[in-house]
């Protein structure tokens, strides 16, 4: 099959076809997007050399699975079930996990995958494919109430306005809570704006204004100064950005003014699926552009590029 591979230098390349082991099953990749984690990796991220991509949905091929010939996404952790973190209800955090296009486990950025049947969810008749491929991030998004108290009388401010700030803006907006959505790059506000969003540049935040709860999806690491600048005492800060070169934090900061703060990545894919069944969450608008597989050395620098907001991949 062919395959992007990334071992120090990246290129479409001929592999063997992945073979499903026990609980396992293939599938045909049909969408893929690029993630900014998959950008980073390229930066040294994670130490990751494989296949990459983690953002995809696909058609499980493999007949003696109960999903076959259904498109389905996946979970991107790979957990055993026995250890302590997996008895505990921590699945994402398994001790002797692999994560999908990241860690010990080549991901979706070829032909064809392998899962475990369980981490499949099946993509409901009424989602568009390229709606379907949203699932991930969309859960991702979904976490921040999973892992904490949200109350609609919140004030929320949402740094970074690219593919998982736009999204978490629209889940905040369904709660009724009062929140901004914050970017440097003009173009990004008035985006974010053209989908009904509310968004600003932070240069324009008066030094009285601060949220309960700040959330940190820019991408960069001077993010997280940024969210802590406009955060209340005793406020919640919500880090989504994960980077190859981390930056440092005060953390005077958070003992002096008794932060929360919460660190999210993956989410939960059944709620997920929901909201883009009942669009009630827009993600077309999202999409900059779609590449054909060959093309997907292009998709990945125009991904990359500041007004850009999600790339997909057509595949076969």
């Amino acid at each position: 099959m062919k395959a992007l591979v990334y071992d120090g230098n990246l290129s479409i390349r001929q592999v063997p076809d992945p073979v499903p082991s026990k609980n396992e099953v293939l599938i045909r990749v049909r969408y893929s997007s690029i993630c900014n984690t998959d950008l980073e990796i390229l930066k040294g991220y994670m130490g990751f050399e494989g296949i990459l991509g983690h953002e995809f949905v696909g058609e499980v091929v493999s007949e003696n699975s109960r999903y076959y010939g259904k498109d389905v996404v996946g979970e991107i952790n790979i957990y055993c079930g026995q250890c302590y973190m997996c008895q505990t209800g921590r699945k994402s955090h398994c001790t002797n996990r692999s994560v999908l296009g990241m860690f010990e486990h080549d991901g979706v950025f070829a032909d064809y995958l392998v899962l475990p049947e369980r981490n499949l969810h099946l993509v409901p008749p009424n989602v568009e494919m390229t709606n379907a491929v949203f699932t991930e991030p969309l859960a991702a998004a979904l976490e921040i109430f999973e892992q904490t108290k949200i109350n609609p009388t919140d004030n929320v401010f949402i740094f970074g306005a690219g593919k998982l700030g736009l999204l978490i803006a629209q889940v905040f907006r369904l709660s009724g809570c009062d929140y901004t959505l914050f970017d440097v790059n003009p173009f990004k506000v008035e985006f974010a704006r053209g989908l009904g969003l509310n968004s600003r540049n932070p240069e324009a935040i008066q030094p009285h204004e601060r949220a309960e709860i700040c959330v940190d999806c820019t991408g960069n690491p001077e993010g997280i100064g940024m969210a802590m600048d406009h955060l209340q005492p005793r406020g919640k800060l919500i880090l989504k950005t994960t980077v190859a070169n981390s930056g440092k934090v005060d953390l005077n900061r958070v003992v002096i003014n008794e932060l929360n703060i919460i660190g999210s990545r993956c989410g939960v894919f059944e709620p997920a699926l929901s909201l883009l069944s009942q669009k009630l969450i827009d993600v077309e608008p999202l999409i900059t552009k779609v590449f054909p597989f060959n093309e997907i050395e292009d998709a990945l620098a125009l991904a990359a590029k500041p007004n850009t907001i999600k790339v997909l991949v057509r595949h076969g």
